[in-house]
């Protein structure tokens, strides 16, 4: 016997909550609706340079940019200076600059964060020194570097590293601070030991947490790579970029500044989604199908 299957009127109306549609709107919507301001800012870039509104000497043309990509060298004064050759070199010096900061600076921020969270012993010891040295602009201390370690690629790496490692720390430290008591008492009620519960409860419920910070380091790790390189790490997109500025290449310098900001971006982007599929389970996904979550949307 047949039986036909009735759908809900959510399915019919082809309305669902959650990260694919809110309040009637689809995913691709979203995606439109995100491109409009930049192909926005392409048009009018588009415009005003090509219509002679801006000189070039302030704002190249964008076909410039895709010029220099293709063509591979800058004209001045008649003469051609390779720059575009010098990209790929460069771009993997910093990104190998970044991944070696994170790599090393993530266990420790991690590993204090948590004994921050878990001992007062060790927040006594060494929280107060932390907190003194977190507000010190780190580009300060990049001259400190420099003379301690060089101008090598070393330095860079050294400011990263210290930079992923406050972020961390205070991220972790935080997520820990805002644990839900519930969950705390009720471990204990079942008879749960301190450290299990700091083990099966604590930590699992602070794992989204430690993913935005760890996406915030990510972030600032590209700004402080550009500055170590641009003064006076002689290796890597900052320096490459120096170069242009030297030559009043501003196309060039926009060159470089797309490539960052496409590599942070797209670093950022991997992370939240892989922040999402390991962090289902938690009370922000489930959020994400109430009220606050058709307001805000669940990204």
């Amino acid at each position: 016997m047949d039986v036909k299957r009735e759908r809900s009127p959510a399915a019919r109306s082809g309305v669902r909550l959650g990260d694919q549609r809110v309040l009637g709107g689809t995913r691709i919507r979203s995606i439109i609706r995100a491109l409009l301001v930049p192909l926005g800012v392409f048009v009018l870039w588009f415009a005003v340079t090509n219509l002679g509104w801006v000189g070039s000497a302030y704002l190249p043309v964008p076909q410039r940019l895709l010029e220099i990509l293709t063509t591979g060298y800058h004209y001045l004064a008649g003469s051609r200076v390779p720059f575009a050759e010098g990209l790929p070199g460069a771009t993997w010096v910093s990104l190998q600059m970044v991944l070696l900061g994170l790599a090393i600076g993530t266990p420790p921020g991690l590993v204090v964060g948590l004994a921050f969270g878990y001992s007062r012993l060790v927040r006594d010891l060494l929280e107060f020194s932390l907190d003194a040295v977190r507000p010190t602009p780190l580009i300060a201390l990049l001259p400190i570097l420099m003379l301690w370690f060089g101008t090598a690629m070393a330095t860079g790496v050294r400011l990263i590293v210290l930079g992923v490692f406050l972020i961390l720390t205070i991220a972790v430290t935080e997520a820990v601070r805002n644990v839900s008591h519930v969950y705390v008492r009720a471990a204990l009620t079942a008879g749960a030991s301190r450290f299990h519960i700091y083990r099966t409860v604590v930590i699992p419920a602070i794992l989204p947490h430690m993913m935005a910070g760890f996406r915030l380091a990510v972030v600032v790790s590209w700004g402080l790579v550009v500055a170590a390189e641009y003064m006076g790490s002689g290796v890597g997109l900052g320096a490459l970029m120096l170069g242009r500025v030297r030559y009043l290449d501003n196309a060039g310098i926009l060159v470089i500044v797309i490539i960052l900001a496409a590599l942070a971006i797209l670093s950022d982007f991997l992370l939240r989604a892989l922040a999402n599929r390991f962090t289902r389970w938690s009370s922000r996904g489930a959020a994400s199908v109430g009220m606050v979550g058709e307001m805000l949307g669940s990204r």
